[in-house]
């Protein structure tokens, strides 16, 4: 299995709850800012930590890599973390502590996904109990979530087309607008479940059946 990136973000509702069962043996572990701070009430060590730590506190006793970026610059910290994923080789990426606190923050992060998907990489983001992809022109096949709530949405295109298997809401080549929120709502039905992205989207699905 490709070794995996996994980058830590500060938002202020992030639950570290299960942090611990989401690792394996090889991930290397980034943090966005002070997601140093949600990785130590984890009990994760992480290798980087990347900021410009105008919202948390230089992390001067950090045993590990510590880049410092200005507070004035075009990307996120978290698209810092990304692009030095990416620059080091990873093409799996895992994000926690991402959702809520701000909705800008959480939009932007959104947009994180898709660039990943973009520079040929993937990438999964969790928070909330809720689960988000981005697919562009791509399958994702859903194991085990009989049950789980489901949303697919464009996302970076005014529509795509989608063809869902193994939901309460089938369909072949359904045409979802950015307008219209017709991918609302919808419940995995069957142990294995495929989506079909032609264009891209956002894909959401809960980690338990509610």
């Amino acid at each position: 299995m490709e070794q995996r990136c996994v980058i830590i973000g500060a938002s202020p509702e992030t639950d570290t709850v299960g942090w611990q069962e989401m690792m394996r043996e090889d991930d290397t572990v980034f943090c966005a800012d002070g997601g140093y701070l949600w990785s130590q009430k984890a009990g994760l060590v992480p290798q980087v930590i990347i900021g410009d730590f105008d919202s948390s506190e230089y992390p001067s006793a950090a045993e590990c890599e510590v880049l410092r970026f200005p507070v004035k610059k075009d990307d996120t910290d978290t698209m810092i973390c990304i692009k030095e994923g990416l620059k080091r080789g990873f093409r799996q990426f895992l994000l926690l502590g991402m959702t809520g606190g701000r909705p800008d923050h959480t939009f932007a992060n959104y947009t994180a996904l898709y660039y990943l998907v973009k520079h040929g990489a993937e990438g999964t983001m969790i928070g909330g109990r809720w689960q988000y992809n981005a697919v562009s022109d791509g399958t994702m096949t859903l194991n085990g979530r009989k049950g789980c709530s489901f949303a697919v949405f464009p996302f970076g295109c005014e529509e795509c087309c989608v063809s869902l298997s193994g939901f309460l809401y089938e369909g072949n080549n359904l045409t979802l607008s950015a307008d219209f929120p017709l991918g609302v709502s919808n419940t995995v039905a069957d142990d294995t479940a495929v989506v079909r992205v032609k264009g891209s989207a956002i894909l959401m699905t809960s980690l338990r059946n509610e």
